[in-house]
């Protein structure tokens, strides 16, 4: 590949493109990522993906997700039981 000198005004142009099709990448993956049926089970909010799937959202006190909770599942009842086995083992805290 040849080195190309670019003026202070063409790099300003290209820094201005790449961050317009920064900001589409996210909108498209916002959009992909849509999940519906939000709902909370001891603290942890799950819902379905446009495809079907169940995903974590959140849980409570964790700033981040248990790896056990991370990933898609196919049904709500594999959440709700991973996240009673995560309280009795103590990994998470059930809320008040």
């Amino acid at each position: 590949m040849k080195a190309v000198d670019l003026t202070p005004a063409e790099i300003k142009v290209l820094e201005q493109r790449r961050s317009a099709l920064g900001a589409i990448d996210c909108s498209i993956e916002q959009k992909n990522k849509l999940i519906s049926g939000i709902r909370d089970y001891k603290g942890s909010e799950y819902g379905m993906t446009q495809y079907g799937s169940y995903q974590v959202l959140s849980v409570h006190g964790n700033s981040s997700l248990p790896v056990e909770l991370e990933g898609t599942f196919t049904d709500a009842r594999h959440i709700t039981r991973t996240i009673d086995n995560l309280i009795t083992e103590g990994k998470l805290i059930e809320p008040k």
